[in-house]
């Protein structure tokens, strides 16, 4: 069996593809948990395997499975490996990757027994120097919350008392066939389809969605980006344009950017060629509070958290 599911982010995009599903154990109460930004802006959460030492996981909306670091799996020598069915297809490329049953996995108070996790090949993303990446597979039957500037971050079985205080922008969401969120966007002013990626550093557009915004590959102020890169080592050349709003419901994001390639990835998520499509990256959330209402199908967002630069000061 062949197929081909858009797998991976970090730093470009996200994990998709349906393996095989855990048997969850859950606490009563939520409370919050600590979480880790890093300098890319990926948010890191502490999670258990077989017992072990907290280990550092990237919360990514868009990744269908959760996945092992090459880093992780070296310090697991008793891990039973197998072939994936799957090829796993990044930004640019397609990759044979291989899979693992663990015991038990457990995170924000929630037991996960006999998971059946990704093992990533080295790759682009070692770079980012954590354990693993956290997917659908055990996150899209909860509610996460993310405060992003408080460090904080949960996982609950439902909406609970004061959740949504102070979180008047709300928009309903879709999951995908790989769980990943779909909403609807705009982007100056513009309407367009998104995929909600927080495993993604930017916000990626095709040239679909530049074009319904006005631009073009002349057009003033576009400069040459960084090449973009998900599981595999394959690349994708991309321009960066800056944004006069990206808007969420009534969140309002100003000042902020985007990157634009045609990857091969859009295909995947079901996008023709033609029609806008955007990968909201968690560069979108830096400063503000979001809920992922996977169970209700909602996703909130703060306005921004950042505290005001004091008069004398600017």
């Amino acid at each position: 069996m062949a197929r081909s599911f858009y797998r991976h982010s970090l730093g470009a995009l996200g994990l998709f593809g349906a393996l095989v599903g855990a048997q969850v154990h859950a606490s009563a109460v939520a409370p919050s948990q600590p979480l880790e930004v890093l300098p890319s802006g990926h948010p890191v959460v502490a999670v258990s395997i077989d017992g072990s030492a907290p280990r550092r996981f990237v919360i990514d909306t868009a990744a269908s499975n959760t996945t092992i670091m090459p880093k992780l799996r070296a310090e697991m020598p008793g891990l039973v490996a197998k072939p994936s069915d799957d090829l796993l297809d990044g930004a640019s490329g397609r990759i044979a990757v291989e899979t693992a049953v663990v015991r038990e996995l457990q995170v924000a108070g929630h037991s996960f027994r006999s998971p059946e996790l990704m093992l990533l090949p080295p790759g682009p993303t070692d770079r980012l120097g954590v354990d693993g990446i956290l997917g659908a597979d055990i996150i899209a039957d909860f509610v996460v919350e993310m405060n992003m500037p408080g460090r904080t971050w949960r996982m609950a079985s439902k909406l609970e008392a004061g959740m949504l205080d102070g979180l008047p922008a709300s928009v309903p969401i879709v999951l995908d066939r790989h769980r990943a969120p779909r909403l609807t966007i705009r982007i100056n002013g513009v309407e367009m389809p998104a995929v909600l990626d927080t495993g993604a550093r930017g916000t990626v557009v095709n040239w679909a969605a530049a074009k319904a915004i006005g631009l073009k590959p002349d057009s003033p102020g576009l400069v040459k980006a960084s090449d973009i890169k998900g599981a595999t080592n394959h690349a994708t050349a991309s321009v960066e344009t800056p944004l006069s709003a990206l808007t969420i419901g009534e969140a309002r994001i100003e000042g902020g950017k985007a990157r634009i390639a045609d990857l091969s990835v859009f295909k995947e998520l079901g996008f023709e060629l033609d029609q806008p499509a955007v990968i909201l990256g968690i560069d979108t959330f830096a400063d503000r509070r979001l809920i992922i209402d996977h169970p209700g199908l909602r996703l909130h967002v703060s306005p921004s958290l950042a505290s005001p630069t004091p008069a004398s000061q600017s």
